[in-house]
């Protein structure tokens, strides 16, 4: 099931069809056991918003899954995968079914993922040992930001450097100039957690509704009929 994020949180989409985010909790919630509740609830308490990772054209599809285990593991449910080439595949042997938690979003161009973003007013900083580069822990990422990882050969592309808010990176004490990016994305997760804001009320009821549903994995054309027939 395609998990899509809505702007206002109150409704929840599926296939074609909205539907009310109470709506799909008061239905299915009493499917789901009180031990796994518990846990959606003790999970959500500690989601942020407040940083959105952004992967650029990464050649080893691990990286990403491994990236992806990071940002579920810190609290981070909003993931960016922009990619021109092969289409990605998520490993479920890496992500131990990460990306399950997260709210995935694809794109095949990165002036359109930034396009998307900006509009949400959400700053971009990508990571590359620039002359402007800011260290991570320096950068005020308690506001709505993307931190864009490019690939494992080139970096981030001169398109995302050109439109992007800002440069960052993780300083670096010895003679090796850069890190694994599954690596880096971890150390910049950990930075960012510090300082990140916990979920809006609104934005966790919708979480909730959607790790609901995760739970009970029904097909899609179910939801739609039980939801449809209320």
């Amino acid at each position: 099931m395609e998990k899509i994020l809505t702007n206002s949180f109150n409704e929840i989409q599926i296939g074609s069809d909205h539907f009310s985010v109470k709506e799909v909790i008061q239905t299915f919630e009493k499917l789901v056991t009180p031990e796994r509740l518990k846990k959606i609830d003790l999970v959500i308490q500690n989601r942020s918003s407040s940083l959105i990772p952004v992967l650029e054209n990464i050649y080893d599809r691990g990286n990403i899954s491994a990236v992806m285990r990071s940002a579920e593991s810190f609290g981070f449910h909003r993931f960016h995968v922009i990619e021109t080439g092969t289409n990605f595949k998520e490993s479920n042997r890496i992500t131990q079914g990460a990306d399950k938690w997260l709210l995935v979003k694809k794109w095949k161009s990165t002036e359109h993922a930034f396009q998307e973003l900006k509009s949400q007013g959400i700053k971009i900083y990508t990571t590359a040992l620039t002359e402007s580069a800011v260290d991570i822990d320096q950068m005020d990422l308690s506001v709505p930001s993307a931190l864009v990882f490019g690939n494992e050969k080139d970096g981030v592309s001169k398109k995302a450097l050109e439109l992007s808010d800002g440069n960052v990176l993780i300083p670096m004490m010895g003679f090796t100039q850069s890190f694994n990016i599954s690596v880096a994305a971890a150390l910049c997760f950990y930075a960012a957690r510090k300082k990140s804001k916990l979920v809006s009320i609104d934005e966790a009821q919708y979480l909730k509704a959607q790790y609901i549903l995760n739970s009970i994995q029904p097909s899609q054309d179910r939801i739609i009929k039980v939801l449809k027939s209320l």
